[in-house]
Parts: C-alpha cells; sequence; structure tokens
C-alpha cells in the first residue's frame, strides 16, 4: 500500500521590524510589527497499514425443530412440548449447558380440506405446532448435538454456523498486525528519505475492519447411517484490520 509523507510546515522567518512614518500635524510616528512565532512544527509521515489474521472459532449454533400435527391444536402442541423437551434433555446430556439452548419460535397452524363421498363430504381440520430450538456449543459438540437431535425425533436440524464468544480477540490481533505493518512501511519510507521515526502523532483504527467467513458451513437433517456420526469442521475465520498512522520524523543524524 502507498505511504503518503508530508514534512511540517518551517518556520516562518522572523518578519523585520519596519517603521511606519505618519506625517500629522509636523508628527512622525513609528510603528514597528513585532516578531512573528518562529517554533517549528515537526515534519510527518502518513502511513496506511494491512494486518489480517485467521481465527479459529470457539462456538458452534444449530437451529433444531420440531413439528407434530393433531386434530386439535391443543393436542399438536402438546405433542410437540413433549418431543422438545426429549430433545433438550439429550442435549443436556451432551454437556450442553442450559444457557446455550434458547427457544426461537413456538409457532401453531392449521390445515382444511374435505373429504368422504362426493354428496356426503365433511370437513377436515389439521393443526400443526411447530417449536424451534437455537442450540450453541462448542464445535467439538456440534456433531453430537446434530445426532441426538435427530435420534430423538427432530424434524429438521439446519443453519449450522460458528462464532467467537470473544469476537474481540481476532480483531485485536488483527489490529497489532496492521499497526506492525505499518511501522514497516514508515522505516523504510524515512530511511529513503534521510530521516528517522522520532514518534507517533497520532493513530486511526479503521471501523470498517472486520471478520470475513472464507465459507458457510451446513449440516443435513439426518446423519447419512445411523451408525456414522456427524463430524462438523470449524475451519477458521479471517479477521482483517486497517489502521492509518502519522509517524512524526527528523532528519537522520547518520
Amino acid at each position: 500500500m502507498p505511504s503518503r509523507i508530508a514534512l511540517g510546515t518551517p518556520a516562518l522567518a522572523a518578519l523585520a521590524a519596519s517603521a511606519l512614518l505618519l506625517s500629522m500635524a509636523g508628527t512622525a510616528i513609528a510603528d514597528t510589527a513585532p516578531a512573528a512565532d518562529t517554533s517549528a512544527s515537526p515534519a510527518t509521515l502518513t502511513v496506511e497499514g494491512e494486518g489480517q489474521v485467521n481465527v479459529v472459532p470457539n462456538l458452534a449454533s444449530v437451529n433444531v425443530t420440531v413439528n407434530r400435527s393433531a386434530a386439535t391444536s391443543r393436542a399438536a402442541l402438546s405433542a410437540a412440548n413433549t418431543r422438545t423437551d426429549v430433545i433438550t434433555r439429550a442435549i443436556r446430556a451432551l454437556g450442553v449447558p442450559s444457557s446455550g439452548i434458547q427457544t426461537q419460535s413456538v409457532n401453531v397452524s392449521n390445515t382444511s380440506h374435505k373429504a368422504g363421498p362426493k354428496h356426503n363430504r365433511h370437513l377436515i381440520r389439521q393443526f400443526t405446532a411447530s417449536e424451534s430450538l437455537s442450540v450453541t456449543s462448542a464445535p467439538t459438540l456440534a456433531g453430537a448435538v446434530i445426532d441426538v437431535a435427530t435420534h430423538n425425533g427432530a424434524s429438521n436440524v439446519n443453519d449450522l454456523s460458528f462464532s467467537f464468544s470473544n469476537p474481540a480477540a481476532g480483531q485485536i490481533a488483527a489490529n497489532n498486525a496492521a499497526l506492525a505493518n505499518a511501522r514497516q512501511q514508515a522505516n523504510a519510507a524515512a530511511a529513503e528519505l534521510g530521516y528517522t521515526i522520532t514518534g507517533v502523532q497520532s493513530v486511526d483504527l479503521n471501523p470498517q475492519s472486520g471478520v470475513v467467513s472464507p465459507g458457510t458451513n451446513a449440516a443435513g437433517s439426518t446423519p447419512t447411517a445411523s451408525t456414522t456420526p456427524t463430524t462438523v469442521h470449524p475451519g477458521v475465520q479471517q479477521v482483517d484490520a486497517e489502521v492509518e498512522v502519522v509517524y512524526t520524523i527528523a532528519p537522520s543524524s547518520t
């Protein structure tokens, strides 16, 4: 990435004293201009640095859905509740804490259709209850969560994703890499110009920095075989950062 260098404005030379002669009633008045500020601003070097790190996620989340149908809404919801409780207990038995299991939705809907002989058709109504759970665990438990959910009657298991319990950890590492990159560029540019780095005037951490996932992970609703456990692969996620650093510089003494 190209660097930008901006040398501080040199101090202005002191203004020469001048005499302003005014002629008024035969009287000469001399006015001397004051000397200008001779303090000089330091030269600066502005550099943009980039950093990138790969971080292994330590959380896995998956959605588990239970659908049950019955002739009444009460019976459908009761059946869904019973099956959801069985699945929840099985997931807890794996070591997933209660805080890692969250109800996402509970819905009851109904459909109706007519059945019977042409001249004696009657209306049949069916109710369907749906309950959805979001389960968050360590990635090492994600495959087992999928297996016990499907084994215990889950209707759907989907939306497997990975994240971090402390998102700032990866961002800090990426920022540090970007700062190191900026300093490396600054040292090289200053040396080329016959200057040395003397300090840091300002640092701007790019608010647009963030996590970029290299791909989307997904899980099927059932394992391929009852004797084959589901294996998930969290991989890594890329964290990028950009910084802008303004360094103060001075002519090299060598």
